[in-house]
């Protein structure tokens, strides 16, 4: 039997065949055994410590070094990467420098440590700086130079997403579909959507035929491309190609990817295109992206921007006080983003607080003063309230604060100027629009930035609302300056002969020969002849060879409407039309023979009644007369008043009488 020592050697033997074949499961065996053998081996202990973090195992790495390395700071970096993969921030970072302290000079991997420790607390500038300086130290043709550029654009396109930066002058040398990924994800933050629509296509191919090449289980080649393929589908949706967008997204949920950080982003942009619809499901998607563990997962402007559409999602729903303390609750958090004051007024606006709205967002505007979404905004509330002056005002004190002298650029900005001259208008002040307009006119004649990029719809609106308030002759310079840019401009060309009609109608004419003929190829002058404005086609008759003619009109006959099994040789019954218990035919049966004689008020009563010759006896006592001595009495004797009598009572009624008890209920 072989010694323990032989044992060892033999088991490390294997380790370090199954750790160069990527065996892990297998190497954790070799060093439990090993350990089994020798409790105290530190090699194995190293090795098994690294085998779990190869196999994700971070926290039982973590147990390990604590119980059998406390003192020893030879596995300080494993350590450090340990609490970074378990989201434990903080006791790395302080790890981090006691490390750093004790070595004169950090190596390679604890550099780059330190770089993804900064990337995770999202302080994006200053893992920029540590990646650029690696990359630079670091031989393209190391292996670790891909890696190094990888997280480097991904520090970049972090600092794009929440700071806007404007920065795309990385050039990218790789076949890497990794590189191609982040590299898009950047052009992406700063806007350039083809670009990155192009760079993810490719590393979507790249990345499966690479994958599947290398005979990848399909599952982690679906892992791959969900990544990609969930970046691509955000880039379609904003560029507007929702189908699209929503085809991609469908996929990879239909795949089954189990990656909480992309089921969380799938989640939120299917809530933000579908926008009010099926609000029930996305108030479940949203609930998805908002978990526990989709936070430890995303980054900070992630996560902003799902909080930022669950409370859209609440106002949607009208669920309005849920609303305004998500809103507010964000507001702690960034005070920065101006879009959620947005929605704590749209929450109060929707609760119809027009007036407590505008107020908000005036107090929201002095603590942003130079915040132009939020004067907007007021502006906005201020015109859905017909008050137009009061969002001048509102208009101006923001102007007011821009100084025209020191910030021209911002202040004769085309939209904010076609917003002033409006309101003007609109409370009556012509005088001061035109002077507007003057002055923003020469500012733009003068800055050479603006004129070489100014799009010439500025210019024919500033010209057509000369030529409309009578300043013709300034209204055909502006004209004229249009039309030599672009000669074929036949819309500049029709403003300038119609402000040269008034100045000078000479020139009119000569500019009037410059406009294009009027283009009739394309019409049917024999079928437009043929038409008559007006008529609808059916209503004319078509006559090929002599003049058109209308067709006369001829009314149509209807059936009369005959009852069913309607016999034309018998007579109709006359009674046909009146109830059945007023017929002369009607026999009462039963109970309801008692009621036989009596019928509804105005029929005929036999022995008088209202409306007869007679008089009923209302006592009942006497013998009814004949119609003769009726008739006699009537036209003899005066009539007489008569004397009050107590009217006759039913047995029935009397019977009703005896059978109450007690008080009336009612």
């Amino acid at each position: 039997m072989a010694s323990s020592g032989d044992q060892v050697s033999s088991l490390f033997s294997q380790l370090q065949k199954t750790t160069q074949s990527g065996q892990d499961e297998r190497s954790l065996e070799l060093c439990d055994q090993i350990i089994k053998l020798e409790t105290n081996n530190k090699l194995a202990l190293k090795c098994k410590v690294v085998t779990l973090i190869r196999l994700g195992q971070y926290t039982n790495a973590l147990s390990l070094i604590a119980r059998k390395f406390k003192d020893d700071d030879s596995l300080a970096i494993e350590k450090i990467y340990c609490y970074y993969r378990t989201n434990q921030l903080q006791p790395a970072l302080e790890l981090l420098k006691e490390v750093k302290q004790k070595r004169e000079q950090p190596d390679q991997s604890l550099l780059f440590l330190e770089a993804q420790l900064l990337y995770a607390q999202d302080n994006y500038k200053e893992a920029i700086k540590i990646y650029q300086g690696l990359l630079d130290k670091t031989n393209k043709s190391d292996h670790i130079y891909d890696e190094i550029q990888v997280n480097l654009l991904a520090a970049k396109m972090g600092l794009a997403f929440s700071e806007k930066s404007a920065e795309t002058n990385t050039v990218i040398e790789t076949s890497q579909y990794e590189v191609a990924y982040n590299a898009a994800s950047l052009h992406l933050a700063c806007g350039q959507l083809d670009e990155a629509r192009k760079q993810l296509e490719s590393a979507r191919k790249v990345c499966h035929d690479r994958l599947t090449e290398q005979d990848t289980p399909q599952e982690e080649i679906d892992e791959e491309l969900a990544v990609i393929a969930t970046q691509l589908a955000y880039t379609y949706q904003r560029q507007g190609r929702a189908e699209e967008a929503m085809e991609i997204y469908q996929s990879v949920i239909d795949s089954g990817v189990d990656d909480v950080s992309v089921n969380a982003i799938i989640s939120n942009n299917v809530v933000a295109l579908r926008q009010k619809k099926d609000l029930q499901d996305s108030a479940k998607k949203i609930k998805t992206a908002t978990g526990k563990e989709a936070d430890a997962r995303l980054k900070r402007y992630q996560k902003r921007v799902i909080s930022m559409n669950e409370s859209l999602l609440h106002l949607y729903m009208n669920k309005y006080d849920a609303c305004r303390d998500l809103a507010q609750r964000l507001i702690q958090k960034y005070p920065e983003n101006e879009t959620l004051y947005l929605v704590l007024a749209a929450a109060t606006y929707q609760q119809h607080k027009a007036e407590a709205a505008v107020e908000e967002l005036k107090k929201y505007a002095d603590k942003n003063p130079k915040s132009l979404a939020l004067r907007f905004a007021t502006i906005q509330l201020q015109l859905l309230q017909s008050r137009p002056a009061a969002a001048l005002a509102t208009l101006e004190s923001y102007l007011s604060m821009l100084d025209e002298k020191n910030n021209k650029k911002e202040y004769y900005q085309p939209a904010i100027i076609a917003l002033l001259i409006w309101l003007y208008e609109q409370t009556g002040q012509s005088e001061k629009a035109m002077e507007t307009l003057d002055k923003a006119s020469a500012y733009w004649k003068t800055d050479k930035e603006f004129a070489s990029n100014a799009p010439t719809s500025i210019m024919k609106q500033t010209a057509s609302f000369k030529l409309q308030t009578g300043r013709y002759s300034e209204a055909a310079s502006d004209f004229e300056e249009l039309v030599k840019a672009d000669p074929t401009d036949a819309q500049a060309i029709a403003g300038l002969i119609s402000a040269y009609i008034e100045v000078d109608p000479a020139k009119a004419e000569q500019y009037g020969n410059a406009l294009p003929a009027i283009a009739l190829d394309h019409l049917d002058i024999a079928a437009l002849e043929r038409s008559v404005p007006g008529v609808k086609r059916g209503y004319v008759k078509k006559q090929h060879d002599r003049a058109r003619a209308t067709k006369p009109k001829t009314k149509k006959k209807r059936k009369p409407l005959l009852p069913k099994e309607y016999d034309e040789s018998k007579t109709p019954d006359p009674e046909r039309w009146i109830p059945a218990r007023e017929r002369s035919t009607y026999k009462a049966k039963g109970k309801s023979k008692k009621a036989l004689g009596k019928g509804p008020q105005g029929s005929y009563v036999a022995g008088g009644g209202i409306g007869g010759t007679g008089s009923a006896n209302i006592g009942g006592a006497g013998k009814a007369s004949s119609p003769d001595e009726n008739t006699q009495t009537n036209t003899d004797t005066k009539p007489e008043s008569p004397k009050p009598s107590t009217p006759a009572k039913s047995s029935g009624q009397s019977n009703k009488k005896k059978k109450k008890k007690g008080k009336n209920k009612w």
